[in-house]
């Protein structure tokens, strides 16, 4: 079972996913986080890399449907979304939560480290601040607890610890909590 802490960072993020605030997540809110990358990026409709990016993050879309459990869905509603984080991610498998962990990571790597050297730079993660219409004044601060070593840049073991405090940790100080940005609002909610 959730704890309060947990429930309340999930719901953190799927308002994040949820962009037009409906109550749940549809592809359409995983295409607008393709566009803003196209905008960010300055690829143009219609073209190659704009088509690309698009499939990339309707896949993406695609795989977390899947990975709740009905293909046949369209949409995903926050109950479903925090049964399924409950379940297979804060307490599910070993097994499960490493394939879906492993997902996010690569996920974000592959849509964020722009000049594939696999670490994410201040830039890139204020990218990913951007596509996800992240308050972006607190990108900073999100990025200084995820560079755990301090070197400027956050590598797939620190995004992986940073995703694991995010979803299993009910630690309200665990550097993780600021994986998609000021959390600590959800906790004055």
């Amino acid at each position: 079972m959730l704890t309060e802490l947990q429930e309340r960072k999930l719901i953190h993020y799927f308002d994040i996913l949820d962009h037009n605030g409906n109550g749940s997540i549809e592809e359409d809110d995983f295409s607008g986080v393709g566009e803003n990358l196209c905008v960010l990026w300055d690829i143009l409709p219609g073209t190659k890399e704009y088509k690309k990016i698009i499939s990339s993050v309707t896949q993406q879309w695609t795989g977390l449907l899947a990975s709740i459990g009905n293909n046949n869905l369209e949409s995903a509603t926050k109950e479903e979304w925090l049964d399924f984080a409950d379940r297979y991610i804060v307490n599910g498998e070993k097994k499960d939560y490493d394939v879906y962990v492993k997902n996010v990571v690569e996920g974000i790597f592959g849509m964020f480290d722009q000049n594939g050297d696999n670490v994410i730079s201040f830039k890139e993660y204020i990218d990913l601040f951007m596509a996800f219409r992240i308050e972006i004044r607190h990108s900073a601060k999100s990025f200084v607890n995820m560079d755990v070593n301090n070197d400027g840049f956050i590598s797939k073991q620190e995004l992986e610890l940073a995703v694991e405090e995010f979803y299993r940790s009910d630690d309200p100080d665990a550097k993780g909590n600021w994986l998609f940005g000021d959390w600590e609002r959800v906790m004055s909610v």
